[in-house]
């Protein structure tokens, strides 16, 4: 981890004269930052000294290290070539697909400018201008081969990087290189941007509300601001940029969910927390009232909730990766928040020799030090939150006996089918015990060059069947539809989420609810219910990279480690079985809880129990259903559900002695 600091130590930071006290952003005006010199975009010349001193101050020291190690093994790195080769097709020795390409040119050129501000060495500088007029004068493309011309993501990074790094280096720049890079950047960045905006088929990421738009219109109007002033095409692309990220904005609701998951998360995110830094700098709309938004001062509480602990990611769909990246710092930043401070401090430096985002510079750029409200200068600093956490704008939930860094916890996914990169995966759930996945959301496989299109659903990770979630009639949901996740719904010795999937399966359902019953903080009963105009069967389905084992019948544990997750079900005409999927990219094992016989209502009960390998397995579960009352009993325990008009609810839960 790169911080660990203790209480005292971290306390001494507050005695160093050079940090200077950042400003909540709730308490700037307009055109508070806005100057024409350079830099501008994300720090100004009179930060320069603060930026430099910060080789010296303590809690820097690591990411420093790391900087200027990165920055000379760049030095002898291969060149970066962008592969022409189409997606899913290998690509030749010695090159790269041409996204990736992009992102490791961001990380090459802003960690030379980072390297260079606070060593004055001229190779830095020299190294980074060369990457630059590379990319302009030797690369074959500017748009992946995957996407269609004449922009896309990887023009929207490369225009970021190149604006960033202009701005960063102008002082430092002769007057020939300016002309070059702004000659270049115009013909291969601004002027691709305007073409696809006067298109007669404009590209889609104009009007998109995911990572597209602010990775696009965000990179685009950062280069345009960056050339404000010298180039004739900046106040063109900033008039449709600008306006172009409302649908990227106004997409985030006040919970701060966000429905792509936290990988893209990610990717979205910073390009466009950067866009609006540097117009907010820059004094222009787009700015400040970016940062103001509800939804902008929660959104950093998204990645931290379903990415407990240190090393997992509890999120859904594609690409689900645990978040890591400085934008927290920046948020942290702007909203005095310590806990965005607090989960990035603790994601490890990544390796030298391992390309991607520059996280060292930013990091040197947007971490606060020497405050009081930071995680250093409190004893024994958490954050603060909900054991189970809602986001209703996107129908996502986190179940754990507390939070931060939960024992275990179960990841319910509801919401919409619609959502950039979700799968068929409503009432899914996974589960994790330490920092070992149990119950697994399988993610996505390397993008195979159909895998956005209608053949999307062919794939076995994106349909309902690769979820731990329910198959009706053996079918499983369809693309666009909506559900809805209901609770928490609290009583004493429980929590409660339900899900609602109703009419979203292939075949006619006119209930499809899931509830999830934490109980007693120690398992979850998972209620099931179905009802069809037609007679089907049902299926539970849950996956597992663990060994899998029946002590007792209806009774299964997974074992990975020394993890293990008890899943028992008192539902008699429940058969259970293993498979091994063929579809999908590395082994994994299928448990399948079948009710064969079709009727026109199931109610299916399952309880949960994640622990330590060597801790007592779940004891005895039976359940006695009537018309109007369920009761479940767990050993002494006994959860009891009743029915009304709108189907199973949770009633109490008696705890034994």
């Amino acid at each position: 981890m790169k911080y660990a600091i203790p209480f005292l130590v971290g306390a001494l930071i507050f005695l160093m004269p050079s940090t200077r006290a950042s400003l909540k952003y709730d308490d700037i005006t307009l055109i508070a930052d806005a100057n024409p010199a350079h830099p501008r975009l994300l720090f100004s010349q009179s930060d320069l000294p603060e930026i430099k001193n910060r080789a010296t101050v303590p809690i820097f020291k690591p990411t420093v290290k790391r900087l200027l190690e990165r920055a000379e093994w760049q030095l002898t790195a291969p060149p970066l070539i962008p592969s022409i080769t189409k997606r899913g097709e290998p690509d030749p020795p010695g090159e790269d697909k041409g996204l990736q390409c992009a992102r490791l040119l961001q990380g090459r050129v802003l960690t030379y400018c980072m390297a260079f501000t606070l060593t004055g060495q001229k190779k830095y500088r020299d190294a980074a201008v060369a990457e630059l007029m590379h990319a302009i004068k030797d690369w074959r493309i500017w748009v992946d081969t995957a996407h269609q011309p004449p922009f896309d993501l990887m023009n929207g990074e490369t225009c970021l990087t190149f604006g960033l790094a202009w701005d960063w280096l102008y002082q430092d720049l002769t007057p020939e290189e300016r002309r070059q890079l702004r000659e270049g950047v115009e013909r291969r960045g601004l002027s691709a941007y305007l073409q696809s905006a006067h298109a007669a088929k404009p590209g889609f990421f104009f009007t998109a509300h995911h990572n597209w738009n602010p990775v696009c219109n965000g990179g685009a109007a950062v280069l345009a601001l960056a050339l404000e002033g010298e180039s004739e095409l900046a106040a063109s692309v900033l008039e449709i940029a600008v306006p172009a990220m409302d649908r990227y904005w106004n997409h985030l609701a006040e919970d701060g969910g966000w429905d792509e998951g936290t990988g893209y998360w990610t990717y979205g995110h910073r390009y466009a927390f950067i866009a609006a830094e540097a117009l907010r700098r820059a004094g222009k709309p787009g700015g400040v009232e970016r940062f103001q938004l509800p939804g902008a001062k929660r959104t950093g509480y998204f990645p931290i909730v379903f990415n407990p602990g240190l090393k997992l990611s509890a999120s859904f769909g594609d690409s689900n990766g645990r978040a890591n990246d400085a934008v927290f710092y920046l948020l942290g930043r702007a909203y005095h928040d310590p806990a965005f401070i607090w989960f990035q401090d603790r994601a490890p430096l990544a390796d030298v020799g391992r390309g991607s985002w520059p996280q060292e510079a930013l990091t040197l750029l947007w971490r606060p030090a020497g405050e009081a409200w930071l995680p250093e200068a409190q004893r024994d600093f958490k954050p603060q939150l909900d054991p189970v956490y809602v986001f209703p704008s996107i129908g996502w939930g986190m179940m754990t006996p507390h939070q931060p860094d939960p024992p275990y916890f179960l990841a319910f996914k509801n919401g919409s089918l619609a959502a950039n990169h979700t799968h068929l995966d409503l009432n899914h759930i996974s589960i994790g015990y330490g920092d070992t996945m149990l119950a697994v959301e399988l993610g996505s496989r390397p993008y195979p060059a159909d895998y956005f299109s209608p053949q999307r659903y062919s794939y076995y990770e994106i349909t309902t069947a690769g979820h731990n979630t329910m198959l009706i009639g053996g079918k499983g949901q369809v693309p666009g539809k909506q559900g809805k996740l209901l609770g928490p719904i609290k009583g004493d010795g429980y929590e409660a989420l339900s899900g609602v999937a109703d009419g979203a399966y292939q075949v006619s359902t006119t209930r499809v609810r899931r509830h999830a019953v934490l109980v007693d903080k120690r398992f979850w009963v998972l209620l099931d219910e179905i009802q069809t105009p037609a007679p089907e069967t049902a299926e539970l389905r849950f996956h597992t990279y663990g060994k899998v084992t029946e002590p007792t019948p209806r009774h299964w544990v997974f074992e990975q480690g020394q993890a293990a997750l008890d899943i028992v079900t008192p539902n008699v005409e429940i058969s259970g079985a293993l498979e091994t999927p063929a579809g999908w990219i590395k082994p994994v094992t299928v448990l399948s809880l079948k009710a064969a016989a079709p009727a026109r209502e199931h109610t299916l009960v399952t309880v949960l129990q994640p622990r330590a390998k060597q801790s007592p397995a779940l004891g005895r579960v039976q359940s006695e259903q009537g018309n109007q009352q369920l009761i479940v009993t767990v050993g002494s325990v006994q959860v009891t559900f009743n029915r009304d008009a709108d189907g199973w609810r949770i009633n109490n839960v008696r705890l034994g002695k």
